[in-house]
Formats: C-alpha cells, structure tokens, sequence
C-alpha cells in the first residue's frame, strides 16, 4: 500500500513539476513578445502576462503588473489600467498583508485617472481602497471611500456592486458602534441584493443577525437566521448553499453558548459540521472541529470530544493545519474536563494574550471566566478571583452596551411604526379627498374628451375627404393632359400627313425624272421620316390592325432597326380592350421599347401578352444595366416612368417595376378585364 501511495505522490510530483516549467515557458515567450512589439500590440502582451501571473511572487507580479498599469496609462487605456490595480491592490492586502502600500497605490493612481468615465471601475477601487482602511482601522475614512464605491456604481448602475458597497458601509458602521446608521444600511444592501443578486444577499443579512446578536437582540438575530438558511436551500449554486448554511448554523451556536443553551448550541454545531466539510474550505473544517471540541468538553461529553480531538490531531500531522480562532480555549476545555488543571490553565493563558487586544469582548469575557474557574481548581483562589471580577465587569459592560442599543432599536422601531401609522392615516384622508375630487372632475374630463374626440372625428373626416378631392382633381388633371396631347398629336399628324407630306410626295415623284441623283435621295429619305414621325405622334397602324398587332409591328420595327434581340409572345386580346385602354396601352408599349432603346444597354428583350382569369398580363423583361425606379420617380427631369404611370393608372392597371444594377429590369402590367 505505501508502494502505491508513493508512486502516485510521485505522479503528482511530476505534474506540479510540469506544470511549472509550461508556466515559466510561457512567461518567457509573453516577455519576449513584449520587447519585440510596440503600441498597443505591447499592451495586449503585457496585459496576458499580468494576468498569467497574477498572484505569484514568484514571477514578479507586483512589477509586472505595475509596469502593465504604468504602460496602460501612457496609452490613455485607462479602464485596463484600473482593472490591473484592483487585482494588485488586492494581491498587496491579502498575499503581502501591507494595507499602507495598497492605499500608496490607490492614491497615486487616483490623481492619474479621470472621474468621468470607467464607473464600474472605479468603483472597484474605492471599495479596496475602503478596506484597506478598514485594516488599518481609520473607520472614517474607510466609510469615505465606500461611500465613493458606491456612488460610482451607481452611475455605473450596477445593482450588485452598490449592494455590496452599501454592506461594506454598514460593517464599518457597526464598528464604529452606529448601530442604527449599520443596520439601516445593511438592510438597504440586502434589498438591492436581493433584487438584483439573491445569491449575494445572505452577506449584509447575516452581518445584520450578527449586529442584532452583539446588542441584545437575540431573538430577532436567531428570526433572520432561520430566514437566510430557508432562502439558502433554494440556491442553485451547491457551493454557496454549503457556505451560507455553514455559517448561519456555526454563528447561531455561538449565540446558543452565550445564551447558556448547551444543547442548542450543540444541536447546531452538529448541523453545521455536515455543510462545513462541503465547503472545500480547511478554515471551515478546522473552525467547526475546534468548535464540537470546546462544546463536548465544557458539557462533559467526553467521548465524543475525545473523537473529535483525534481528528484535530490527524490533521496538526498535515501541512494544511493552522490555529484557527479559539483553538487554545477549545484545548483548555479539553484539558480541563480530564481533570489537566496545570496544562489547561497554560492553554487558557495563552487563549487570553491572542483576545486580551482586540475588540472580540466576548472572547476576552470568556478566557477571563474559563481562568476563574481553572484557578480555582488549582486552589489559587486571588488570581481566581481577579480573572472572575473582570469576568463581571466585562460581562456586564456589554449588557449594558446590548441593553442601551436595544432600548434604542426598540425606541426607533416604535417611532417608525408610529410615523407609519400617521401616514396610514394621512393617506386614508387623502385618499378620500381625492376620490371625491375625482368624482367630480370625472364628468368635466369625460365631456372635455367627448367634445375632443368629435371634433378629432370630424377634422379626420375633413381631411379625408379634402385628400380624395385632391387625389381626384390630379388624376383628372393628367388624364385631361394626357388626352390632350393625343389629341394636339392626331392633329400635327393629320396636317403632316395631309400638307407636308403630299408636297413631299409631289417633290419626291418630279425628282425622279430628274438627272440629281442627291436631290432624289435626300427627297425620299425626308419623305420616309416624316412618316416616320407621323406614325410615331398618331399610330395609324393601331386604328387599322389593333392593338396586338400594333405592338407585334413596333417590336419588329425596333428589332430590325437595333442590335437588340427580341422575342415575343402575344396573344390577341383585342376584344378585352375599348380604344382609350388601347391606345394607353400602346403608348406605354412605345415608352418601355423606347427607354430600353436609349437607356438600357440590353442586348436581349422578352414581350409577353397574355390573358388570364380576369386580366390581361404584359410583361417587358430586358438583360440592361437597370436603375432605381424610387429614384426615377422622384427625379423631376425623368418624365417617361411618371408618364407610364399616369397612363397605367388611366387604363385602370397595375404597374410593378423591378430593376436592379447591372440585373436588367422587368416591368409588369395587370389589367382587370
């Protein structure tokens, strides 16, 4: 079995081993990085190898994190900066145990960094900066600096941080010996806690059951005990249920004991063992054990104290065995019980000189009682009798510190149940008026909004109407605009046709017989335009073989005339449309051919007119450059596209445009039948 212990131990060995030399490469790699790069490339190395070694003296963390801050401040990163010197303030307090260099830091970083910006940070390092103080016991300024943490998260509103400052707040105030200024703050934290963080909310509670314990107030304290363990058994976090019922179950013991409740406090001690070995925290383990020992002993249950002092020294055969808080009274009790009156009065002493400078009264009235009672066992009745005599007066004092706060705590409770009750009143009284001030101003409010919403009913129906009318007059403005240029179009046709036309004619037939050959062909070219204009401005082509056919010609009229290739598939739906929708039609078809034409730059074109259920369907679909139809629209100068929808709207169709750059451009019409 040892064989096989030794060769994991070594297995063990070997990974820690390993470990470390992947730390120690790694660090040299990032410090590499660093002195090869420059800006905020350098930054970003510095910052990963901070982080890398945080915590460890090892590796230099204090220079290089101050090194990282310094070079974070010289790039105006100031948020990285603040980041950095929170996890180095803290690494000063608890690793190195010196508060004054934590605070030589915060100070001179303070007057490095603006106020105006990285809250949430800031915050961070008021609140380190306020326990440090707190260490040092400068309560005032302790409390200052929690006051500015708080007020920074705030403006950062996180909910959370200002819960924990404010709890800080009140154990410095309690302290102080504010008993109501901490109790009113530590209820403050556990509010905002509780809302925005319930796990985090047994901290200023507990802190509150134990301010409440220290002044007298044991019932209440036991009553907020109870409350947090039953709100503890809904945690989700395994790790914060063991920590938090681990400590409400050890401080209600301690309270039991002074109570003089022996089998509370053992009932208890017992609860509280199951929840500290969950913890994975030592203290814990080694507090409770110390804890049972100090109760079985004093209660004469020998046995079990027995039991218990063999684990306590298994584990002093450990590394990881620390004298925890009362661990000599504990022995003392122990010695004492086996009737070991010389080695616990050493063991009592020595409880004595580690509480006898402190503020833990408790502790001090305890040794002090523990001594009377060992020296009296021993016969030597003076020093017992001196240790018994500060045993009162210490006891005492506290009662009546305990009886001073409580007369108070019950005395403000009173007045706030006695100013509740007046404003009970008040507001019974106000309320009353204003419902009868409601009454009567319900009627005035009801006709005003009456009055109100007809007039609003018959302005909507103003401006409804005036909108159609308009609406109305503008589309009959662009059919009468429409209509008209047909109309001055048929006109300037017939009379080229008719005047023009017949003298070019004549022009044309004379100067065949002549011997000019430029004047014969400059007469017929001018003679072929005009027609070709006449056409254009009266389509005579759509009087004579309709609609269909009309459009069949115009398309092989571009086809042969262009590059473009057309294709088309038309039906005949002549007898679905009445003049005015052909010739609408035709011209829209003119439009569309002759954008594309122009503009397009298509090399191929489909025409589709076809009938379906109920409408007649045209689609024109080229492979162009295409445009924005939006944007056509609203261009004043582009009168073609609003051209085609006023006389899509006269023929009673549907116009719908898609077109995107270098997509081409597909336009539909659909037509009711």
């Amino acid at each position: 079995m040892k064989v096989i212990c030794s060769f994991f131990l070594c297995l063990f060995t070997l990974s820690l081993s390993a470990q470390e030399v992947d730390l120690t490469s790694s660090v040299q790699s990032l410090k590499q990085k660093i002195h090869s790069s420059e800006s905020g490339e350098r930054l970003m190395w510095m910052d990963s190898l901070a982080t890398l070694v945080e915590d460890r003296t090892d590796f230099g963390y204090d220079s290089i994190a101050r090194s990282t801050i310094d070079y974070a401040l010289k790039r105006d990163s100031t948020r990285l900066a603040l980041e950095h010197a929170i996890s180095l303030t803290q690494y000063i307090m608890q690793e190195l145990g010196n508060p004054e260099q934590a605070l030589d830091l915060f100070n001179d970083l303070m007057g490095k960094v603006p106020d105006d910006q990285h809250f949430l940070e800031l915050s961070g390092m008021y609140t380190e900066a306020g326990r440090n103080y707190k260490m040092l016991n400068r309560l005032k300024k302790s409390v200052d600096s929690f006051e500015k943490a708080y007020a920074y998260a705030a403006q950062a509103n996180d909910r959370t941080q200002m819960g924990v400052t404010k709890n800080f707040i009140g154990q410095v105030l309690a302290f102080m010996g504010d008993f109501q200024g901490a109790a009113s703050a530590l209820q403050e934290a556990y509010q905002i806690l509780l809302e925005s963080d319930p796990e985090w909310a047994w901290r200023p509670k507990t802190t509150l059951a134990i301010l409440y314990s220290q002044n007298g107030l044991q019932e209440e304290a036991k009553k907020m005990r109870l409350e947090i363990i039953e709100e503890a058994r809904g945690y989700v976090s395994e790790k914060n249920k063991n920590e938090v019922l681990n400590s409400q179950f050890f401080n209600q013991a301690f309270d039991e004991m002074l109570n003089g409740s022996q089998k509370e406090r053992i009932r208890f001690l017992d609860s509280t063992r199951v929840y500290a070995f969950k913890t994975d925290y030592v203290y814990h383990e080694l507090q409770v054990l110390v804890a049972q020992l100090s109760a079985y002993a004093e209660n004469g249950v020998l046995d079990k104290a027995e039991a218990v002092k063999k684990e306590l020294d298994e584990r002093r055969k450990n590394e990881d065995f620390f004298e925890v808080d009362e661990y000599n009274l504990a022995m003392a009790h122990y010695e004492f019980a086996k009737g070991n009156f010389s080695s616990a009065a050493t063991l009592g002493e020595r409880e004595y000189a580690n509480v006898r400078n402190t503020q833990f009264y408790e502790g001090i009235y305890m040794a002090h009682g523990f001594l009377a009672k060992v020296y009296d066992s021993l016969g030597d009745l003076g020093r017992s009798h001196e240790h018994l005599r500060a045993h009162h007066k210490i006891k005492d004092s506290i009662e009546s510190v305990q009886k001073a706060n409580g007369f108070s705590y019950y005395q403000a409770l009173y007045e706030a149940e006695k100013k509740d009750s007046e404003i009970v009143s008040q507001k019974s009284e106000i309320a009353l008026l204003n419902a009868r001030n409601r009454a009567q101003n319900m009627w005035i409010t009801f006709g005003g909004l009456g009055i109100l919403a007809v007039l609003t009913i018959l302005y909507l129906v103003w401006v409804q109407n005036a909108t159609k009318r308009k609406q109305q007059a503008q589309a009959r403005f662009s059919r009468n605009l429409i209509k008209g240029q047909e109309e001055e179009r048929t006109r300037v046709a017939r009379e080229l046709h008719d005047g023009v036309g017949q003298k070019l004619m004549l022009l044309a037939k004379r100067s065949k017989s002549g011997e000019d050959a430029a004047v014969k062909s400059l007469a017929m070219d001018t003679l072929e335009e005009l027609r070709s204009v006449s056409r254009y401005l009266h389509p005579a082509t759509l009087e004579k073989l309709g609609f269909s056919a009309a459009v069949r010609a115009i398309i092989d009229e571009v086809d042969a005339n262009t590059d473009i290739f057309f294709t088309h598939s038309i039906e005949d739906v002549d007898d679905l449309l009445n003049d005015e929708k052909s010739l609408q039609l035709y011209r829209i078809m003119q439009e569309l051919l002759n954008n594309i034409v122009k503009h397009s730059e298509a090399r191929s074109v489909s025409v589709d007119i076809e009938r379906k259920a109920g409408t007649i369907e045209i689609v024109v679909k080229d492979n162009g450059k295409g445009f924005s139809f939006k944007e056509k629209i609203r261009d004043s100068a582009s009168l073609g596209m609003r051209t085609i929808l006023e006389r899509s709207k006269i023929a009673g169709a549907k116009l719908h445009v898609e077109s995107e750059l270098s997509a081409g451009t597909t336009v539909s019409l659909k037509m009711a039948i």
